[in-house]
């Protein structure tokens, strides 16, 4: 059944994490992430209300969310810039707009559609010979980087939804 495979896409998240930082390597940054599948409730009063479970599973249609968190497992303070963290938007996903934890002052935020080149919004792509704006639907891989340094111990957010698609 197509929606048990996604469970699996779902869940490996994680392994491609490992990939997004040099410092993985040698275990200075470890990840942890939490996956949840989104749903707006409707209240009594009308208002409206976003609720999370753990996504055990998803179907076309919902609303995925992931949490990373990045923590210095090392026994030093790694420095401004050098952590970066980059994530696949898996198969069967689509990136949704606005959704990644935003640039500040300590963090950019970047997307590709090729995996390779990154930069903020609006990613500009070339096809066919022409320039044109990448939708956010488009994106294939978020990036951030740390703009402060990372003390040890320390624990770095990373959030970002996308929507499963057939």
């Amino acid at each position: 059944m197509r929606d048990r495979h996604v469970v699996t896409l779902l869940a490996s998240v994680v392994l491609a994490l490992l990939l997004g930082t040099g410092f993985a390597q040698n275990n200075a940054i470890q990840f942890r992430s939490e996956i949840y599948v989104v749903s707006q409730v409707t209240l009594q009063d009308g208002t409206k209300e976003e609720r999370f479970t753990a996504a055990t599973e998803a179907i076309p249609g919902q609303v995925v969310e992931y949490r990373i968190f990045a923590i210095n497992a090392g026994e030093t303070t790694l420095p401004q810039g050098a952590v970066q963290i980059t994530v696949p938007v898996q198969a069967h996903l689509q990136y949704v707009a606005n959704s990644a934890t935003p640039t500040s002052d300590r963090v950019i935020t970047e997307f590709s559609v090729d995996g390779q080149t990154f930069s903020a919004p609006p990613v500009i792509v070339v096809v066919a010979g022409e320039r044109k704006v990448a939708e956010p639907t488009e994106y294939t891989t978020i990036r951030w980087t740390l703009l402060v340094p990372m003390e040890p111990g320390q624990e770095e957010p990373f959030y970002y939804r996308a929507t499963l698609v057939n």
